[in-house]
């Protein structure tokens, strides 16, 4: 139960905050008084995440001591503008459960990772780490280094790079504040009059239930927010719980991080440092005291250690700022985090490299620039039709050309059910009037769907029943959420380039049908259905069924000839009354149809249970 006289006092300070700052207007800091999205972290703990904006990589708040998910409300709405960004309440903290003791950075980082993909936050993650958080985020670093891809350290600890007898000395200080805040918790849980905090040169003076963060009230937060901050600090004990055995640990994370020093290859990492560290308020005039001089120097040499975990590393002096710069200096803590987010893109967009820009959006794959010869020569249209095939089923396999590209990505699998379930849910797109289901011809049969396509089928297998037109309607969903227009189908001469991947071979893995079934699911080996998605060898490029499973729609218009067709590698579109090309080979269909430059065309608005899709992206 609240004591009144608790509510009062801070009542009567939260009174004179809003008279002093009535001109101010408040900033939208609602969302942090209610609890986000409650995501089960491991051994029972549950904490509380706040996951805003669109894009990847994900950039991941992890706050200091004392402090929860506010303590990013400056800068989190406007980073999320370009990126999805996720703050939260480590366990027991803010709205999120009690977690197991004791509460070192590994049991942390642990539940971290197991929340964000529990929550379906999938890395790569730009770390953000402020004061106490900065351990927990190169803990976390340290364990999960491939989610990673890159770190911002906002003046964060550096305790365990520090000369011993100052560390030691730190030590001796958190001893005393540990001291403090039991007394804190042991009033509140028993309920006491809280005991009043040390006097703060020209600070008002202040009660255990006003400590967190800067101190409440806090002027950059709305009134709202101060009062639920100040409701939860004042009853919440796990929350103390939760702080002592946070510091108490402290000695035990620097051994672990002295043991568990880490490279971070090439990802970015910048260092923010204020010369204010262990200041939550600026000083009213510069600091002058020698001693206190020295400790300032010898933290930001610590942190200047952290220069050495990568080869793209910048540390980043603030002009005037508390250990808060996220408070004084927004600017900087959104243009660093800007800063690593571009340059983590660009090394994930090295060819090769694989990348996700949202949690629903499918695994895509770089695929570097590149000449190839489209088309297949007459030796192996010759030796299709001694396979089954039709003279003019294959002719329209040339002329050979020369095509160049530029850089570009495709979906490492075919669009899945569980990708095209999200799309459906997110805009109620119909599945239709029925699908095809005998191959032969078109008919449709009005009970078959994307969702019952006739066989069981896994979260994991491709979509189909899925026309051209649904395929365009995914990719403009996708687009939507990233407010972008980057994601399409590929045209036909990338998805034969990204399917040859380097080879000049009937197939990609080279002239031999007799190695079908280990390559690819087809007539013989299918068992009349589809198969989950990477069930088969990937390509060179990294693709995932390029032959077989299921058809693939591309952008194009069909023309039996590739007399006109464009050699730079984009979409031949004569208009939009055509039939459309889609490529691969399905599960129904039989070995000469999956070679890397064999073609069918559909009408548009064409269902059938061998057809799906996978989705390109145009790069910057």
């Amino acid at each position: 139960m609240v004591r009144p006289e608790r509510a009062v006092l801070f009542l009567a300070a939260l009174a004179a905050w809003a008279l002093q700052h009535r001109a101010a207007a408040a900033p939208a800091d609602a969302l942090y008084t209610r609890p986000g999205q409650i995501v089960p972290a491991g051994d029972g703990a549950r904490l509380n995440l706040y996951c805003t904006g669109n894009g990847s990589p994900t950039v991941v708040f992890e706050s200091g001591w004392e402090d929860w998910a506010p303590a990013w409300a400056t800068v989190q709405p406007r980073i999320a503008q370009w990126t999805r960004a996720c703050s939260y309440d480590r366990a027991g903290a803010g709205f999120s459960d009690p977690g197991p003791m004791p509460r070192t950075s590994v049991r942390i980082a642990d539940e971290l990772h197991t929340a964000l993909h529990n929550a379906g936050i999938a890395g790569p993650y730009i770390l953000v780490g402020n004061a106490f958080g900065g351990d927990c985020v190169r803990t976390f670093a340290e364990r999960y280094l491939p989610e990673v891809a890159g770190l911002v350290m906002v003046e964060a600890d550096a305790q365990d790079l520090e000369p011993e007898q100052m560390r030691e000395e730190d030590h001796r200080g958190e001893a005393k504040i540990i001291q403090r805040l039991r007394e804190c918790r042991d009033a509140i849980a028993l309920g006491k009059p809280l005991p009043p905090l040390p006097s703060r040169p020209g600070q008002p003076p202040r009660n255990c239930a006003q400590q967190f963060f800067r101190g409440l009230p806090e002027p950059a937060w709305s009134a709202e927010l101060n009062a639920k901050l100040f409701q939860i600090a004042q009853t919440k004990v796990a929350m103390y719980d939760a702080y002592l055995s946070e510091m108490e640990q402290m000695p035990w994370d620097e051994d672990y991080l002295m043991k568990h020093r880490l490279s971070l290859g090439s990802r970015p990492v910048r260092v923010l440092t204020t010369g204010n560290h262990g200041v939550g308020h600026l000083p009213a005039v510069p600091e002058t005291d020698p001693k206190r001089l020295d400790y300032q120097h010898q933290i930001a040499q610590a942190q200047a250690r952290w220069l050495d975990l990568s080869s793209n590393a910048r540390q980043i002096f603030t002009r005037h700022s508390s250990e808060y710069v996220q408070f004084d200096e927004p600017d900087t803590v959104v243009d660093a985090v800007r800063e690593v987010h571009e340059q983590s893109r660009k090394s994930d967009r090295a060819p090769g490299a694989g990348f996700r820009d949202c949690p629903d959006c499918p695994e895509m794959v770089v695929i570097p620039a590149g000449r190839f010869t489209r088309g297949s020569p007459m030796e192996e249209k010759a030796w299709a039709v001694s396979h089954g095939a039709l003279m003019i089923a294959v002719a329209d396999e040339a002329p050979q050309h020369a095509v160049s590209l530029r850089p570009f990505a495709l979906g490492k699998y075919d669009v899945t059910r569980a990708e095209y379930a999200a799309f459906v849910r997110a805009t109620g797109r119909s599945a239709g009037d029925g699908c095809g289901h005998d191959g032969a011809k078109w008919e449709k049969r009005p009970s078959v769907s994307w969702q019952a396509p006739g066989f069981d089928q896994t979260d994991r297998d491709p979509v189909v029943c899925v026309d051209w037109q649904d395929a365009q309607a995914y990719v403009a969903w996708l687009n939507g959420q990233l407010h972008e227009s980057a994601y399409r189908l590929p045209s036909e001469a990338e998805w034969e380039y990204a399917a040859r991947a380097g080879t000049t071979t009937r197939f990609f893995w080279g002239d031999d049908d007799a190695d079908t079934d280990r390559n690819a699911w087809f007539k013989g080996n299918s068992g009349g259905r589809t198969h989950p998605v990477g069930s088969k060898p990937a390509n060179a490029f990294g693709l995932y069924d390029m032959a077989g499973n299921v058809w693939q729609w591309t952008q194009d218009c069909y023309a039996e000839t590739y007399a006109s067709a464009p050699s730079d590698g984009s979409a031949a579109e004569p208009g939009n009354s055509c039939m459309r090309v889609d490529r691969g080979g399905s599960w129904f269909y039989p070995p000469w149809t999956l070679r890397s430059a064999a073609r069918e065309r559909n009408p548009a608005a064409y269902r059938d249970i061998m057809m799906g899709f996978r989705v390109a992206r145009t790069l910057p």
